[in-house]
């Protein structure tokens, strides 16, 4: 029995030793394979980025993760694709491919720059009638329209409020005596309905804005005025 005994403790011990030696080479072989595995930043969309849409710094984050995992065409930087415009939808966790950001969007072209549903139009605008020069890209208007009836003269209508400006510009043109002159333009957003009688009115009308501030996108009941009842006219 003291022999058994004696073997048997023996034995435990071994296996002790067996454990320990085996828990330490399996560590040593984990130690090299760590030190292989690089990682690399890459820019990945924060939530599901929809198609055609500005892309802005917070729809993004950056992670680290292995390099071997990186696309080669993926954006290392936020800077890379921050303002640009996605061609395509962006899953949440996907990293960003610089290819499929459209980065002249962020240059202010304007088809990027259209809410959806509405049109781009382009109208003249003198400097009185533009409210001497100082509406900008953003600023919203309300749109004057004055044109000539046989009764009554020249009525003027606010026919068009709280229009958003998308662009200022300036284009050449030709007058009768050959001469050219620059006629400012202004590019508003518009509806279907809404481009068609402006551009209605370019031909048979004229027009004055009126700028608005931009705290302020009240729709009021608008008059119109012509020499009928100019002189009735009380402030509303």
């Amino acid at each position: 029995m003291k022999v058994n005994r004696r073997v048997l403790i023996i034995a435990i011990i071994m296996g002790l030793i067996t454990v320990v030696a085996l828990n330490l080479y399996l560590r040593s072989l984990e130690k090299p394979s760590l030190a292989t595995v690089s990682y690399t930043n890459v820019v990945v969309a924060r939530s599901t980025i929809p198609a055609h849409t500005r892309i802005q710094e917070e729809m993004l984050e950056v992670k680290s993760v292995p390099t071997e995992s990186v696309h080669p065409e993926a954006a290392r930087k936020l800077e890379e694709v921050v303002e640009g415009v996605s061609k395509a939808e962006i899953l949440a966790g996907e990293q960003v491919l610089k290819p499929r950001v459209y980065l002249e969007g962020r240059k202010a072209t304007l088809s990027y720059r259209i809410p959806e549903g509405m049109r781009a139009i382009s109208i003249p605008a003198g400097e009185v009638s533009g409210v001497a020069g100082f509406v900008a890209p953003g600023d919203r208007i309300d749109i004057l329209i004055s044109y000539s009836e046989e009764d009554s003269g020249t009525t003027t209508y606010t026919t068009f409020q709280n229009i958003q400006v998308l662009a200022v510009g300036a284009t050449t043109a030709e007058k009768d005596d050959q001469e050219r002159e620059v006629v400012s333009t202004l590019t508003l957003a518009v509806t279907p309905g809404q481009a068609e009688v402006l551009a209605y009115a370019v031909i048979k009308g004229t027009f004055h804005f009126t700028l608005r501030s931009p705290l302020d996108d009240e729709v009021v009941e608008p008059g119109y005025y012509n020499r009928r009842n100019f002189d009735t006219y009380k402030e509303r």
